[in-house]
């Protein structure tokens, strides 16, 4: 959350949705920033929701038409509403001042504390409630799923879960030679190894692919076996299940 005074009245912009809904459950936020008028609340393309400050039009000389523009002012700075125009990026020190497109979303103390904990076996809605303010765990499911739908998040999760796997030993070479000599022994009494070996396959496969919800289900599964179990795993020493 970023807070700024201009011409005498203070503006908010807020990191995500999740975060404007505590202060404001039931204030209308408009999707398609490029149609809002000033002090409405709009959503960036990078999520985040602020109000209008200004609203003008303007001749695009850059053009040989000339054609007139209009331009948004907010904390992220001064924006074309031109259909090709990016609203995204970090709050400017200058809100007079274009914004720099150049700027990469940057994530939050609160979405930094979230992913580790979603990396380290956590559900996501109970890490939500751990890392936001609220109570409501309808609200806090909905919220932490619309975070993994976010790429700086699910990029933190990858990071946090392949320092995991590196903490442990376990690399895609490992994976590979174990599964080769489960496969070549031809015992039958492998299954629980061949599942777990399958599981951190996918872990290292899936991470960098679209299918961002069956990864974090595979991280939680995978992080839910302790040190000492995939010590024993290691060592041949798990024992079949019986269904």
């Amino acid at each position: 959350m970023h807070s700024k005074v201009v011409k005498g009245v203070e503006y908010t912009l807020y990191s995500d949705e999740a975060e404007f809904r505590e202060k404001h459950p039931e204030e209308e936020v408009i999707e398609d920033w490029r149609s809002a008028i000033v002090g409405q609340w709009i959503k960036s393309d990078d999520g985040k929701i602020m109000q209008i400050i200004e609203r003008w039009s303007m001749k695009d000389t850059s053009t040989p038409s000339k054609k007139k523009n209009d331009f948004i002012k907010t904390l992220m700075g001064i924006a074309s509403t031109g259909k090709y125009t990016k609203l995204a990026g970090e709050p400017a020190k200058k809100v007079h001042c274009f914004i720099n497109y150049k700027q990469g979303g940057k994530a939050t103390f609160r979405e930094k504390k979230f992913a580790k904990m979603v990396a380290m076996g956590a559900k996501p809605v109970n890490a939500y409630l751990n890392c936001y303010e609220t109570n409501n765990y309808d609200y806090a499911h909905r919220s932490a799923l619309a975070l993994l739908r976010r790429k700086r998040v699910t990029t933190m999760v990858e990071k946090e879960v392949e320092l995991l796997l590196d903490d442990l030993g376990i690399s895609k070479t490992y994976l590979l030679e174990e599964m080769k000599g489960i496969v070549d022994s031809g015992k039958s009494r492998d299954g629980d190894k061949l599942r777990a070996l399958e599981t951190l396959m996918k872990i290292s496969g899936l991470l960098n692919t679209d299918k961002k919800s069956e990864s974090v289900a595979l991280i939680q599964e995978f992080t839910g076996f302790s040190k000492d179990k995939l010590k024993a795993f290691e060592r041949g020493l798990l024992t079949e299940t019986t269904e």
